[in-house]
């Protein structure tokens, strides 16, 4: 009779451990895939939604160019691919080199806080998530009073990150900015984007900083995201050297 019952548990122990592992295995092949996807769009050039908070974006940074991506595959592929997107970045380089929005400092405290300058001129604001979206609200204020709203889209890799907007909106970014820098967007400019339906554009910001930002007059802590496709260090890096293939 005992070694019945040793058997009879022996029996129960393995299909446990077996059960464990077989779910075990399910978990990891599914972070596996999410992983690959959300890489695999970010290499492709389309916009990627992640579950970022302010506490990831908190930091120093500095804009390097232009930042590019599209909603779909479908507004991708009417703009020509990953070479329509690397295209466009290319046409919109010598704009972001005029108006001086390469090497700009940016900030980003705990509380959302942000300070841009440009042209040595500090625009001031507030980032704020969107629940369940994906994406932030970046706000421009002038004292405590907002003078522009706009729909941000964050991507994430190692400490830089990828700020942008729709085509569309960037131009009015642009103008609200101008009206404290004295910025005047060309024509030629205006045209170009709005002859990219569906793309997200804006800038490339790489972190200077120690991990700490003051923004507003609050400081904050760099927080790391523990998501997988955000600890994705070189990403940016391998993405350019695709695009210039």
């Amino acid at each position: 009779m005992n070694r019945l019952k040793v058997m009879c548990m022996t029996v129960a122990l393995l299909l446990g451990a077996t059960a464990y592992a077989q779910s075990s295995s399910k978990t990891v092949s599914s972070k596996k895939s999410s992983i690959t996807s959300t890489i695999g769009n970010m290499l492709e050039g389309i916009f990627t939604k992640t579950n970022l908070e302010i506490a990831d974006l908190v930091g120093e940074y500095e804009s390097a160019g232009p930042a590019v991506s599209f909603k779909s595959d479908n507004f991708l592929q009417k703009a020509g691919g990953i070479a329509g997107a690397a295209a466009l970045e290319t046409k919109l380089q010598p704009y972001y080199e005029q108006y001086g929005l390469i090497g700009m400092p940016f900030t980003v405290d705990k509380d959302g806080n942000f300070v841009l300058t440009v042209k040595g001129l500090k625009v001031k604001g507030i980032l704020e998530k969107n629940d369940n979206d994906g994406t932030f609200i970046f706000n421009i204020m002038l004292g405590t009073i907002r003078v522009g709203k706009f729909l941000a889209y964050v991507e994430k890799s190692g400490r830089n990150i990828n700020l942008m907007f729709d085509a569309t909106k960037l131009k009015e970014l642009i103008s609200t900015i101008g009206s404290v820098t004295g910025i005047q967007m060309a024509k030629t400019m205006a045209t170009l984007l709005d002859s990219y339906d569906g793309a997200c554009i804006g800038f490339k910001m790489n972190n200077t900083g120690s991990g700490n930002a003051a923004a507003g007059g609050s400081v904050g802590t760099d927080t790391d995201s523990t998501n997988s496709t955000q600890g994705l260090d070189g990403i940016g890096t391998l993405l350019d050297r695709l695009k210039r293939r």
